[in-house]
């Protein structure tokens, strides 16, 4: 970012796409977001007794979720799903685990 009269000239770009873009304006909103972080969760999925699935239907109605055979359950939580914060993720599994 460099000054340019009164206004600023900023390089922006995403992880997502990689492609840089060069403007000018008169004020920059920074979001520090971040990947999901997931690579466990997929390495671990096809080894899990439910193929990391969740039971919608069951997570809405607040039951707990139906036993999928022998092995470990595996969920996809907090940021494994998208970047959000400490509250979401204790949030998720609350809501999937409470009944456990």
């Amino acid at each position: 970012m460099s000054g340019q009269g009164n206004r600023l000239e900023c390089r922006l770009g995403s992880d997502y796409t990689g492609v840089p873009l060069t403007r000018q304006v008169d004020q920059v909103v920074v979001n520090n977001g971040t990947r999901p972080l997931d690579e466990l969760y997929f390495a671990l999925k096809p080894l899990s007794a439910n193929q990391g699935r969740v039971d919608y239907d069951a997570l809405v109605a607040g039951r707990p979720q139906p036993a999928a055979g022998a092995g470990f359950q595996l969920y996809r939580i907090g940021d494994a799903v998208s970047s959000r914060n400490v509250h979401a993720a204790i949030y998720d599994a609350l809501r999937l685990l409470k009944d456990v």
